[in-house]
């Protein structure tokens, strides 16, 4: 009867949370990010072979990078977020099992104890524990449910070591203790480097987007009162026999502006968290922001 409460309760747990830990909806989120661009190119190609003309080369290849980077992108910032809300609230609930244990309770009374309390994020984890303990589930079977639906470096390393404390039966407590000591240390660390890294993603933007303002420059004054002329492919440069058009010209701008942007935004991602899947939301904030600039100030 129990395992029938436990297997209704766990079919139960679906909230928008648990599907960022969801190895299926990762999966079908990557599936869209490729889809997306795929689909665009479809209907490119459908585009220029019946002469429809419903939109312009350049705004397809652009609509295809921003469509794969903004469900990936965001996917993983709404994951990112979600982890560091739960490994900073993590080291209060060792700490407090802890403190549990050491006026003499057993683990799984430090648990249902702790499920009262206030974690943020990781309330309804522990709450979940908690059920499962009062359903008949070990502390053990418990803590491995807890660590597999969260699954992170630092919970799953903090909770491997309260099991085999537990199954070895020696000082519980201070191995909590340790446990949350390394815990905040890892989270003050995490702290320091992200604000020490924030300047470093700041000068970045300000640095690609000055390259934009650049290349626009070039693009809307230079490059027209060169050639003598407006920004329509009439506009030519000549260098011995080749004759290049200003609008030629202007589209090497925008697509060497383009991959500046892109190569920006991962690189941002990399000195922010240490990631390159961390740069691909700068990657299209920064590709976002060049096409609409030429789209509106120089095309």
């Amino acid at each position: 009867m129990g395992e029938k409460k436990l297997h209704r309760g766990t079919k139960l747990n679906i909230s928008p949370e648990s599907l960022l830990f969801n190895k299926r909806f990762s999966d079908v989120v990557l599936v869209i990010s490729v889809l997306l661009p795929v689909i665009i190119i479809v209907v490119m190609v459908l585009d220029t072979s019946l002469g429809l003309s419903i939109g312009d080369f350049n705004d397809y290849i652009v609509l295809c990078i921003l469509s794969g980077t903004s469900v990936y992108g965001f996917y993983q910032y709404a994951r990112s977020r979600y982890i560091w809300k739960i490994e900073d609230a993590f080291p209060e609930f060792v700490r407090d099992l802890a403190s549990s244990r050491k006026v003499g309770l057993t683990l799984p009374k430090a648990i249902q104890i702790a499920s009262k309390g206030n974690y943020g994020v990781l309330t309804k984890e522990i709450k979940e524990m908690s059920k499962m303990i009062s359903w008949g589930s070990s502390v053990v079977d418990a803590f491995s449910d807890f660590a597999k639906r969260l699954d992170t470096p630092l919970i799953n390393k903090i909770v491997s070591l309260i099991i085999e404390a537990n199954r070895g039966g020696g000082s519980v407590a201070d191995v909590l203790d340790s446990a949350c000591r390394y815990a905040r240390e890892i989270q003050f660390m995490r702290k320091e480097r992200k604000s020490s890294m924030t300047s470093y993603v700041a000068i970045i933007y300000v640095s690609s987007l000055v390259f934009l303002v650049i290349i626009l420059i070039l693009a809307k004054q230079f490059l027209p009162m060169l050639c003598g002329g407006g920004v329509s492919g009439l506009a030519v440069i000549t260098s011995g026999a080749s004759i290049v058009s200003l609008h030629d010209i202007t589209l090497a701008y925008f697509y060497a502006a383009i991959i500046q942007a892109m190569g920006s935004g991962f690189v941002a991602g990399v000195f922010e968290e240490g990631r390159l899947s961390a740069g691909v939301k700068h990657a299209f904030i920064l590709t976002l922001i060049t096409w609409l600039s030429f789209k509106f100030l120089i095309f």
